[in-house]
């Protein structure tokens, strides 16, 4: 049986978590450990300033049983969050309750310590940016509560807590990003390694059948050929339909429209039809989608022409080209051609189909647009996007 080259992406999934997930969570994991230890290490520091301990005991004790249930999850959640930003914070407050008030007042080191990044820490795992600042503000807050007099060293914390959750909360978009791209290359890969293998079974029976019966047909004569000639047609419309490549489009959602970048290859690749063959190159290639529309309504405009022009029985091939020196689509087709001065004919007679739907949108581009056709038939024409156009290059 037959499988459609899609399926077997959509049955197989690969989603595994981000590596910034279970890395970031056993980092997270110890951190509260290790800050846990440090933070007992100052308390027994400045324990001549102590006046009570039961708080302090009680509020370890809490905070030693968080980082053993707290790693348990597979990644924090915002309620998880909420209660650490609570332990947090009590602990934070609990600092004027247990030491003598002319300490606190001094600027003493508060009793979770470094132990209240933990919740920064894990809002950016979680949010990435925003989820890190977002912690980071309240346990900032919280500090200068705690503050009668916020000293150069709170105000030094509070920045370091920021930082700490633009970095950690950079790293998690970074990994994230690189692991949609990495399902997306890896469904790419395995839906072309499927059509192959149908190609393969397609070829050893449905196309040698189709080509057996043309064959035949136009042997026999008669309602044969017409038999002979939909054999013919569909061989060739099977043939194309499992060697196309089908690029996937470039998501541009929650990208503002002037910097949103969309993959031409896959814009191109909706324009085949029974009579339109559209070859790609292996990979992606993405423009500015304001580029991107401006070629394909020149490729439309162009096979517009064919279908008007070249003949019932034309038909259009449209391939698409990228290197370090821009971007190149060539529509051609096999229609009865054009004559030599058809273009500057057309230009007097007021239709400008050619020279501003087609040549005019590749010079707005920077680019050019050139035709031409040879006396045994056919019409080829060239256009031309220069490189800087082409995401990722150098201006």
């Amino acid at each position: 049986m037959l499988l459609d080259p899609g399926e077997s992406s959509l049955r197989r999934h690969y989603n595994p978590s981000p590596l910034i997930d279970s890395a970031g969570g056993r980092g997270l994991a110890l951190y509260r450990f290790v800050a846990l230890v440090y933070a007992g290490i100052l308390v027994g520091i400045h324990q001549e300033h102590v006046i009570r301990w039961w708080p302090i005991l009680l509020w370890g004790a809490c905070a030693l049983v968080w980082s053993v249930v707290a790693p348990l999850r597979p990644r924090p959640t915002t309620t998880a969050i909420v209660l650490e930003l609570c332990l947090a914070g009590v602990g934070i407050f609990v600092t004027n309750v247990v030491y003598d008030p002319v300490e606190v007042s001094n600027g003493i080191s508060t009793v979770p310590g470094v132990w209240a990044a933990s919740p920064v820490m894990a809002g950016a795992l979680l949010s990435g940016i925003k989820g890190g600042v977002l912690a980071a503000a309240v346990i900032a807050a919280t500090n200068l509560g705690q503050a009668e007099h916020p000293s150069q060293l709170t105000w030094h914390n509070i920045f370091l807590l920021f930082i700490l959750g633009v970095l950690v909360g950079l790293a998690v978009q970074l990994a994230r990003e690189s692991q949609r791209r990495l399902e997306q290359a890896l469904a790419v890969s395995e839906r072309l390694a499927e059509r192959e293998r149908i190609g393969r079974q397609v070829h050893d029976g449905v196309l040698q059948a189709l080509a057996l019966i043309n064959r035949r047909g136009r042997e026999i004569g008669g309602e044969g050929e017409a038999l002979a000639d939909l054999a013919a047609d569909q061989e060739r419309s099977l043939r194309s339909l499992i060697t196309r490549f089908e690029p996937a489009a470039g998501e541009t959602s929650g990208t503002p429209e002037s910097e949103q970048v969309t993959d031409l290859a896959a814009r191109l690749a909706a324009l085949r039809s029974a009579r339109v063959e559209v070859v790609l190159p292996a990979g992606a290639v993405r423009l500015p989608a304001a580029v991107t529309q401006e070629v394909e309504a020149a490729v439309v405009a162009a096979l517009d022409n064919v279908s008007r022009h070249a003949g019932e029985q034309a038909r259009a091939w449209v391939l698409l080209d990228a290197d370090d020196q821009g971007v190149e689509v060539v529509v051609r087709d096999n229609g009865v051609g054009m004559a030599p001065d058809r273009l500057v004919r057309a230009v007097e007679e007021g239709r400008l189909g050619a020279s501003s739907s087609i040549r005019g949108r590749m010079l707005d581009l920077g680019g050019d647009a050139s035709w031409r056709s040879p006396g045994t038939g056919g019409t080829t024409v060239t256009l031309t996007v220069p490189a800087h156009h082409v995401a990722g290059s150098t201006p």
